[in-house]
């Protein structure tokens, strides 16, 4: 009975595993789950999630040393945690009580790929930021109704169709997410038609907009900044207050996003994408790649097979995902096993 408990609970041993009330899963895709209680837990090596991480405090708060820093979030908070994040400790008391759930990156790129009308900045914050975000009790009440339905949907293993529903119920969550970024700028009419925000919002959202066009091509602060009109330090200040890390790590991971991508088509040698990308070589590309993702670009591509056909059926893969497979078969022999959330993450 023991080991069936810890089977059960893996994905979400890194919040310690007394502390988890309800729980399910679908390995090396998405979880959920729901925590209660108190622990504290210091790893003695920073841990960096596999999976991309949504936290909603509900009760108490909940204190993170991530990226050396240390963070501290409230009653009626969401936070966001990105897989770039090194998670050093998590402390939590014993009033605390948080909703969470987290789905492979791939899950979270995929439903961005379908050209959600979400907010133009919602996008980066969801894959840059540590969010920190305090809501209204409706807008909790509506996030923590989500995850529950996803724990109660991801506890039945008898779903002929579990990938689907629980990729529709983790769209419903990111979707519900941005309905509440659009009504906090005051957005009246139809999203992506008007926009009615603070300043240091629109510049947010002008400065992601910027980001996706040009992160090819150009990593500098002073080239956003000056498209903006405005000094580096005052875009570094608002970036780091809205997002809460600093805006070379927002550069850094949107350009590791968008190698990613590239790796994904097969007909693009490392050495392509590292010119494309503006490193001054291909070595430069591997170190950057291998420091923001813990793998080399060669690896990235020969595990991609794993990644592919766990996210979605080999029938409906693209046909350049189908060569890229079929790449990665011929040249590698590499044994892959797609992450899992744990404590030694």
């Amino acid at each position: 009975m023991g080991e069936k408990r810890q089977k059960n609970i893996r994905p979400a041993i890194l919040f310690g595993e007394k502390s988890i009330k309800r729980v399910g899963y679908i390995d090396d895709y998405i979880f959920a789950c729901e925590i209660e209680g108190e622990d504290h837990i210091v790893y003695s090596k920073p841990r960096r999630p596999k999976y991309h991480l949504v936290i909603i405090v509900t009760e108490g708060h909940i204190n993170l040393l991530i990226n050396g820093e240390k963070h501290k979030f409230e009653k009626n908070t969401y936070i966001n945690l990105p897989t770039w994040a090194d998670i050093y400790e998590i402390e939590y008391g014993s009033g605390f009580h948080a909703m969470v759930t987290a789905t492979d990156r791939s899950v979270v790129e995929d439903i961005f790929r379908n050209r959600n009308p979400f907010p133009p900045d919602f996008k980066i914050q969801v894959d840059h930021g540590l969010g920190g975000y305090i809501m209204e009790p409706a807008d909790m009440e509506v996030l923590c109704r989500d995850i529950s339905n996803m724990i109660t949907s991801l506890s039945n293993k008898s779903h002929t169709f579990a990938q689907e529903i629980n990729y529709a119920y983790f769209y419903i969550l990111l979707t519900d997410m941005a309905d509440m970024v659009w009504r906090k700028h005051g957005i009246r009419q139809e999203p992506l038609r008007h926009t009615e925000m603070k300043r240091s919002d629109g510049i947010l959202k002008e400065f992601a907009e910027l980001l996706a066009a040009n992160i090819r091509s150009h990593t500098e602060v002073g080239f956003y900044a000056e498209k903006l009109c405005i000094s580096k330090q005052y875009l570094s200040l608002i970036v780091r207050k809205k997002m809460r890390v600093p805006i070379s790590t927002v550069i850094s991971s949107m350009r590791t996003e968008v190698a990613a991508r590239m790796l994904r088509d097969p007909e693009k040698t490392i050495q392509q994408i590292a010119e494309e990308l503006a490193f001054s070589d291909q070595s430069s590309f591997g170190k950057f790649f291998k420091k923001h993702t813990g793998t080399s670009p060669l690896k990235y591509r020969q595990n991609l097979k794993k990644t592919l056909l766990t996210l979605r059926p080999k029938e409906v893969l693209d046909k350049k995902a189908q060569e890229l497979v079929q790449n990665s078969c011929d040249t590698s022999n590499h044994s892959y096993s797609p992450p899992h959330i744990s404590r030694n993450l």
